[in-house]
């Protein structure tokens, strides 16, 4: 039997996770939360009233799950606070459109090929000629053209010329729903800037401790700049020490997500836990007497609120310093902390300051992956005995590895669609080595004044930081190294982590009902995939993507497809990864048959090369009539069609496409905007029925 009695934490951060989840699923809207939690908060004074006086378990109880009930309403309440449109003047709420905007740069400014990204927090729009109060956050990217490293700063208060647009929904199917993450951290506008829209009116941060720690980030990061000539080596220590992932090379990004290692880029509370278990090591013959733990724990709050200074207070950091200090509080008062009310206190806190970092990606899979070492590495390591003391090391760092892995997956596949093959391999050795590359990288920056000692230090970081990007890159090229192309839905997801809940029940209880219980989860998952399996089996499916620049068609049938495309997305990796694998993915399609534009006719598609080098597709009983060039051929009678596609600004006028009879008419994205804004006037016009990709999403026919 679960008993919860000794877990009081962790009954209270999950009434106010339930409390968040609710409001987030009621659409971000209950207007009643204060007056709920009022209500159940008086109700709980009321029942603990009582039971004082009358010393009843029955009415203990009720002042118990009242008690609780406050806390579900604290969460319905603080989600609604911290939910910004629902003040008056929030910019989605401003009337007219806005020629001006004034506002502070509040958040990080991002490396990115060719600009720069940050956050501005509006404080005054101008419409209709008059200045006006105003609040809300814009996504703004900056051109990155000139000499200086940064165009902006933290505390930048800039004039911007230009209104704000709302981000735009995700345009193709199974694409990342930017507008969605940039909704969870209450960004709703975004802002294309071009050099001469914007100018610095001075600077006003709106935190002075967060503007030293971005500036004293910049210093360090400038610092290993200089030291570290390679450009690969540089980027790893920049993004482990400091977490300054901007300068990060995408074949070692790509390794390190392949295999199951990026955990070590990612400041977070890895690097948090490595430094508390040396200071903890270090600091283990000093802890006889009260004076000795208390100075012992001020030195390690010390050091770890420093670090978290030095990498910019990262909200990552942040949860696993706040973390890490409750156990040094606790250790020196003598006390045995239970790590489960430790870590529910830690996420209490962080959700309290903001319940949208429950949505956080990096939150969900630090705490879960945290639970997942604390319950079940020391099971996994007692599996074992290993007398060797190296051994013994490398078999608890494998349990690690194991618990953290098991913990995380289903969050994993559902959110990365892959699984990494030799994450126990990989982690066995990078772990190892990040500790060491971040300790020689602290004491490098610490005594980089010293002459001599300085260069030692920086070359011995550097030789580490090689080893463990050679290692990566070979286990990267190790057989089936990766699992690609894996996709869940929520729900699944959900089933997946009562799985796990059972089979963890089943071992601890040793009762059947939770064999029982996971039997029935399994048969609830193999039915849904076999079901998804034999629909998939049967699907045709045309889809013409929203791709900025490029044309990509893509022709499926059953579990396999054809990606017919022009160079500019064959040569663009990532407009590919971004726009389209997704979709291919959720559709069963492991890797498509990529098809040039120009060569689909000896491709194994029913298709013709027109006397004009245009092209007519003939797939799954759909004629499609691609122009790219003026059409110079006249068909002959009534020549139907079901969709012809206009790209790369073909210079046709829509009454000539009346010698054709079909259904539609597709502008796709190789099209600039002026053309395809021109050709939806004159569609409109005739009365042609059309279909922009840019516009209204990928266009999608299933058959």
């Amino acid at each position: 039997m679960l008993r919860w009695a000794p877990y009081p934490f962790v009954r209270v951060t999950l009434s106010f996770i339930a409390g968040i989840l609710l409001y987030i699923i009621l659409g971000r809207e209950f207007r009643f939360s204060l007056e709920l939690l009022a209500f159940f908060f008086a109700a709980f004074v009321a029942a603990a009233i009582l039971s004082k006086k009358y010393k009843s378990a029955f009415v203990t109880n009720i002042a118990g799950i009242a008690g609780l009930l406050s806390f579900f309403a604290a969460g319905l309440f603080t989600t609604h606070y911290h939910t910004e449109t629902h003040a008056t003047q929030h910019i989605t709420h401003v009337d007219g459109t806005p020629t001006h905007y004034v506002g502070v740069v509040e958040d990080y400014v991002l490396q990115k090929p060719g600009y720069q990204s940050t956050v501005l927090q509006v404080d005054q729009v101008k419409v209709d000629g008059q200045w006006q109060q105003a609040k809300g956050k814009v996504q703004l990217s900056v051109p990155h053209d000139s000499e200086r490293q940064y165009e902006l700063a933290y505390g930048d208060r800039l004039l911007i010329k230009g209104a704000p647009q709302l981000v735009a929904a995700p345009l193709n199917p199974a694409q990342f729903n930017y507008k969605q993450f940039l909704a969870n951290k209450n960004i709703y506008h975004q802002h294309y800037l071009h050099t001469y829209q914007y100018q610095k009116l001075g600077s006003s941060p709106g935190s002075g401790v967060l503007y030293f720690s971005i500036q004293l980030r910049r210093k360090l990061d400038n610092l290993l700049q200089v030291r570290l000539n390679e450009q690969r080596e540089y980027g790893i220590s920049s993004a482990l020490i400091l977490g300054v992932k901007d300068e990060l090379d995408n074949s070692i990004r790509n390794a390190y997500a392949q295999t199951g290692t990026m955990h070590v880029l990612a400041v977070s509370g890895l690097h948090v836990g490595l430094i508390f278990s040396v200071l903890v090591l270090l600091l283990a013959k000093f802890n006889r007497t009260v004076s000795q733990r208390v100075a012992g724990a001020i030195l390690t709050l010390v050091i770890l609120w420093l670090y978290a200074f030095i990498t910019g207070l990262s909200p990552s950091v942040l949860r696993a310093v706040l973390m890490f200090s409750l156990v040094t509080v606790g250790m020196a008062l003598g006390r045995n902390t239970n790590i489960y009310n430790t870590v529910s206190i830690a996420a209490l806190v962080l959700l309290f300051i903001n319940p949208y970092n429950l949505l956080e990606v990096g939150f969900q899979l630090s705490f879960i992956a945290v639970l997942g070492i604390v319950y079940l590495q020391p099971r996994f390591y007692k599996l074992l005995e290993v007398n060797n003391w190296l051994l013994d090391k490398v078999w608890a760092l494998f349990t690690v590895a194991i618990a953290a892995q098991l913990a995380t997956m289903p969050l994993g596949l559902f959110y990365f669609h892959q699984f990494p093959v030799y994450f126990w391999l990989a982690n066995l050795v990078v772990v190892p080595l990040a500790t060491f590359v971040l300790w020689s990288g602290v004491a490098a920056l610490a005594f980089s004044w010293v002459p001599g000692l300085s260069w030692l230090l920086f070359k011995v970081h550097f030789v580490i930081i090689w080893c463990m990007n050679e290692f990566n890159l070979w286990v990267q090229q190790l057989p089936q190294s990766i699992i690609n192309g894996i996709d869940i839905t929520f729900f699944q997801t959900i089933l997946l982590y009562l799985l796990l809940l059972a089979f963890i029940l089943f071992m601890a209880f040793k009762k059947l009902r939770y064999l029982s219980i996971a039997t029935g989860i399994v048969a609830i998952l193999s039915a849904q995939e076999i079901r998804e399996a034999v629909q998939q089996q049967n699907q045709k499916i045309q889809a013409v993507y929203s791709l900025r620049g490029s044309t990509g068609l893509a022709l499926f049938k059953g579990q396999s497809a054809r990606l017919i495309a022009d160079s500019a997305l064959l040569q663009n990796q990532s407009n590919y990864t971004f726009n389209v694998q997704p979709h291919l993915w959720q559709l069963g399609v492991q890797e498509p048959q990529f098809v040039s534009l120009e060569q689909s006719i000896n491709s194994g598609i029913a298709s013709e090369v027109l006397p004009d080098s245009n092209q007519l597709l003939l797939a799954n009983g759909n004629r499609w009539l691609i122009l790219s060039r003026v059409p110079a051929v006249q068909p002959r009678g009534n020549f139907t069609v079901n969709y012809i596609l206009l790209r790369r600004n073909v210079r046709v006028r829509p009454e000539v496409l009346h010698v054709y009879t079909f259904d539609k008419v597709i502008l796709d994205g190789s099209s600039s905007a002026w053309y395809r804004e021109r050709m939806r006037q004159e569609l409109d016009t005739l009365g042609i029925a059309y279909h922009d990709v840019m516009e209204a999403g990928a266009f999608v026919v299933n058959e």
